[in-house]
C-alpha cells in the first residue's frame, strides 16, 4: 500500500512540474505512467518449477507390473552383484504383490512450488551415472534433451546418490551451440542418508532379483529423493535451453548418481524499453523516463544515477541529459539501461496569410508557418475557434486573427495576422420600361454606391444601340429585334470588382401556331393547334374570311367547320395574340377536305388464302357504321356482323361454304348521319 501511495504521488508531482499549458497529450502520457506504476507495485508470486519433458534416460529402474522385478527393470541401482541389488517399484506393483509403499503411479512429484514429472515406468526412466562408468551399466555422464527448447531462469533435477554420496557437474547447453557450467562438484546425498532438499520420502525399495513373497524396506522413511537447483547465467537468460548434461565427479568411485526428472522456472526473453518525456516548454527539469520490462524474473529493483537517486521504474524531474538505471531481477541479475532526455523549446509560431488585403466578400487562407515548429501540433484560430494549420476565412471588415499553437507536449505559443478588407462598390442598375416592343427606347440607370473614381464596364449592353450616356450613366438604349437579352455590369473600386446582370425582355413575335387537321367527315372538318407560349388568345380565318374567335373559345386551340359538302376543301388561318399587337404571331395555316360519301360493294370474293379478296365487305371512306347479313340460296342466315373493316370470310360455323351465289343485306350509316340499305348477290369463289 505504501509503495502504491508513493507511485501515485510520483505521477502527481510529474504533472505539477510541467507548465500549466500542458493539456490532453501529456495527460495521456501521465495516465500511461500511472497504469505502469500500478503494474509495477503489484506483488509478484515467485514462479513455480514446472515439469520439463526430456529424452536421454538410459535405464528402467522402477518395477511397475506383474510379479517379476527382474523382468520389468534393466539394472539394480544399489548394492553389489552379490548382495541387496535394490531397485524402486510403483504403487501398482506393490498392490499387485501385497506389499506396501511404492512410487506414485502417475509419476508426479510435488514439493512446494516444485513439480516434477517422471518418465513412464514402462520404459527408460533414469539417468544412471558413476564417475568412470564402471559400476554395472552406468555412464560417466548423460544428457537430458528438452523435447521443446525454452527459456529458463532456474532449473531443478530430481536426483539422489546410492552407495554413498556423490558430486556432479551440471552443464546447460543452448540452441545457439554455447554451453555454460551451472554447477561444479555439487554434492549429492545418498538416498538413505541425506536430509536436505527432500522432495519425496519413503517410497521403499525392493530387491531386483527376488521373487514373491517380496521383502521391501524403508517404506515411510527411506529412500529420499532430493531437489538439485541450478540457475542459468544472467547473460544467457535470453537464450533457449537445448539440453542439460550431468557429469559424475565423485571422489567415491563406487557411488552412483540417479537422475529421474527435470523441472524449470520458465521465463519470457528479457527486454527493457522506455518512454521518454523530454524536458519541455522551457522548463529544464521536468523530463521523465518510464521503463517497460518484459520477460525476466520479477519482481525487479531499480537504481537510477539521478541526484537524488530514484528507485522506481520511473525517473522524474529530469533535466536534459543521459541517465542510467541498473535493473536487478529477483535472481540478482543486473542489467543497466540508458536513456536520453532531450530539451524541447518550441519555436514561436508564425501566422501568415496568402493575401493580407482582400475585397469584401472574398476569401483568403490563414496558415501557420510550421517549418521551424515541432510536430505534431494543434492550432486554434480566433475569432471563430477554427482548428487546423490552415483555414479559409471571408472577413466582412478588417480583422485581426490570433493563432494559438500547442505541440505534443502541451507547450504553447501564439501569433497574430491582420487581414485588411477593401470596400467594393455595389453593381446594381434598373432598366425602364421593361418589357417593350422592338425599337422602343429604354433607360438604364445605375443604382449602386460607386463614385466617380470607380470604373464601369457595361459589356456593350448585350448588343443594344446606345443613344446616349457614359460612365455610370444613365444610358438610353434601343433593341431592334425581340428576344431575351442579358445586360451585365462590372464595377471596379479600390481594386475590387463586383458584377451583376439583369435580363431584359424585348417582346418579339409569338411563335407561329402549328395547325393540323384533327378529324374530317363527309360534312365536317376539325382543325387544332398546340398552345403558343405567351399567347393571350387566338383568332381564326376560314378561306380568307374575316378573323373570328375559334369555336373552342378565345383561349381554345380547336376550330370545327360543319355542314359541308363531300370533298369540300377548307383552309384555316390562325394567329396567336400577344399582350401587345407588336408581338402577335405570324399566320399558321392548314387545309382539310371532307370525305366522299360513295360506298362500293363487290360482286365476288375468293377466301382461298392467296392474300387477295379474302373478305366480302362494303368499302367507303364515309362509312361510320354498318350491319351486314349474308343468306344462302335457301334463305338461311349464315353470317351477321358490324365490323365493316373486316366483313365475311366465307365461313359458317367455322366451315368454308361451297362456291356459288349468296345474298346480302347491308344497312349502312354514313359519317354525315344519313343511312341507306344495300341489297344484292355475291359470288363466293375458291
Amino acid at each position: 500500500m505504501n509503495t502504491q501511495r508513493r507511485n501515485n504521488q510520483f505521477v502527481n508531482d510529474s504533472i505539477k512540474k510541467g507548465n500549466t499549458i500542458m493539456q490532453g497529450k501529456f495527460f495521456v502520457y501521465a495516465g500511461m505512467l500511472l497504469g505502469l506504476l500500478i503494474m509495477y507495485s503489484a506483488s509478484y508470486a515467485q514462479p513455480a518449477y514446472n515439469p520439463i519433458a526430456v529424452t536421454g534416460f538410459q535405464h528402467d529402474v522402477i518395477a511397475d507390473t506383474g510379479t517379476s522385478v527382474l523382468a520389468t527393470t534393466t539394472t539394480m541401482i544399489d548394492g553389489s552383484p552379490f548382495v541387496a541389488r535394490h531397485v524402486l517399484y510403483s504403487a501398482t506393483f506393490a498392490a499387485n504383490n501385497g506389499v506396501t509403499g511404492g512410487m506414485p503411479d502417475n509419476g508426479t512429484i510435488v514439493s512446494g512450488k516444485r513439480t516434477y514429472q517422471l518418465a513412464p515406468y514402462i520404459g527408460r526412466n533414469a539417468l544412471y551415472l558413476s564417475r568412470y562408468g564402471t559400476v554395472d551399466s552406468t555412464k560417466t555422464e548423460g544428457t537430458l534433451t528438452l523435447v521443446n527448447p525454452g527459456y529458463y531462469a532456474r532449473m531443478s533435477l530430481v536426483a539422489f546418490s546410492t552407495e554413498g554420496s556423490s558430486s556432479i557437474n551440471i552443464d546447460i547447453n543452448y540452441t545457439d551451440g554455447t554451453t555454460e557450467r551451472a554447477m561444479t562438484n555439487a554434492p549429492l546425498a545418498d538416498w538413505y542418508v541425506g536430509t536436505a532438499n527432500v522432495v519425496l520420502t519413503g517410497p521403499g525399495r525392493i530387491g531386483r532379483d527376488t521373487v514373491p513373497p517380496f521383502n521391501v524396506d524403508g517404506v515411510g522413511v527411506w529412500p529420499k529423493f532430493f531437489s538439485h537447483d541450478f540457475m542459468t547465467n544472467c547473460n544467457n537468460q535470453n537464450k533457449m535451453v537445448q539440453s542439460v548434461t550431468i557429469i559424475d565427479t565423485s571422489i567415491n568411485t563406487g557411488s552412483r548418481v540417479l537422475v529421474l526428472a527435470l523441472s524449470g522456472e520458465s521465463i519470457q526473453p528479457y527486454n527493457i524499453s522506455s518512454t521518454v518525456l523530454p524536458a519541455r516548454c522551457g522548463n529544464t527539469s521536468n523530463g521523465n523516463i518510464a521503463l517497460n520490462i518484459t520477460g525476466g524474473v520479477k519482481p525487479f529493483t531499480y537504481a537510477w544515477n539521478t541526484t537524488p537517486a530514484q528507485s522506481t521504474p520511473f525517473a522524474s524531474g529530469l533535466a536534459a541529459g543521459t541517465y542510467t538505471c541498473n535493473v536487478t531481477d529477483s535472481n540478482g541479475c543486473i542489467r543497466p539501461y540508458t536513456a536520453t532526455v532531450t530539451l524541447v523549446t518550441p519555436a514561436p509560431v508564425d501566422a501568415k496569410a496568402t493575401s493580407l488585403q482582400v475585397c469584401a466578400g472574398t476569401t483568403t487562407t490563414l496558415y501557420a508557418d510550421t517549418s521551424a515548429y515541432p510536430t505534431p501540433a494543434t492550432f486554434t484560430w480566433n475569432p471563430g475557434s477554427a482548428n487546423g494549420s490552415a483555414i479559409v476565412v471571408t472577413p466582412g471588415t478588417t480583422t485581426k486573427y490570433y493563432v494559438d499553437a500547442e505541440d505534443q507536449y502541451g507547450c504553447a505559443s501564439s501569433d497574430t495576422v491582420e487581414i485588411t478588407v477593401n470596400p467594393a462598390a455595389t453593381a446594381a442598375f434598373t432598366v425602364s420600361p421593361d418589357p417593350v416592343c422592338p425599337n422602343t427606347p429604354q433607360t438604364v440607370t445605375y443604382t449602386g454606391n460607386g463614385d466617380a473614381t470607380a470604373t464601369y464596364n457595361w459589356n456593350g449592353f448585350a448588343g443594344a444601340s446606345v443613344q446616349y450616356g457614359s460612365g455610370a450613366g444613365p444610358y438610353g438604349i434601343v433593341f431592334g429585334t425581340g428576344g431575351m437579352y442579358t445586360i451585365q455590369l462590372q464595377v471596379t473600386l479600390n481594386g475590387c470588382t463586383t458584377t451583376t446582370s439583369k435580363q431584359v425582355n424585348i417582346n418579339g413575335p409569338l411563335a407561329t401556331p402549328v395547325v393540323t387537321v384533327a378529324a374530317v367527315t363527309s360534312s365536317t372538318v376539325n382543325f387544332s393547334w398546340q398552345p403558343v407560349p405567351g399567347a393571350t388568345g387566338y383568332i381564326v380565318s376560314v378561306n380568307g374570311s374575316p378573323y373570328i374567335t375559334p369555336t373552342s373559345g378565345s383561349l381554345g386551340t380547336t376550330h370545327n367547320i360543319v355542314n359541308l359538302q363531300p370533298v369540300e376543301k377548307m383552309t384555316i388561318s390562325v394567329i396567336a395574340l400577344g399582350v401587345e399587337t407588336c408581338i402577335n404571331s405570324a399566320i399558321g395555316m392548314a387545309t382539310g377536305i371532307t370525305l366522299t360519301d360513295a360506298v362500293f360493294i363487290p360482286n365476288s370474293f375468293s377466301p382461298n388464302n392467296d392474300g387477295r379478296n379474302e373478305f366480302f365487305r362494303a368499302y367507303g371512306t364515309a362509312i361510320a357504321g354498318i350491319n351486314m347479313k349474308v343468306f344462302n340460296q335457301w334463305g338461311e342466315l349464315i353470317f351477321e356482323g358490324s365490323d365493316y373493316t373486316r366483313g365475311w370470310d366465307g365461313k359458317h360455323k367455322g366451315k368454308l361454304q361451297p362456291m356459288g351465289v349468296y345474298f346480302y343485306v347491308f344497312k349502312i350509316r354514313l359519317a354525315n348521319g344519313t343511312e341507306s340499305v344495300r341489297k344484292g348477290a355475291v359470288n363466293l369463289l375458291h
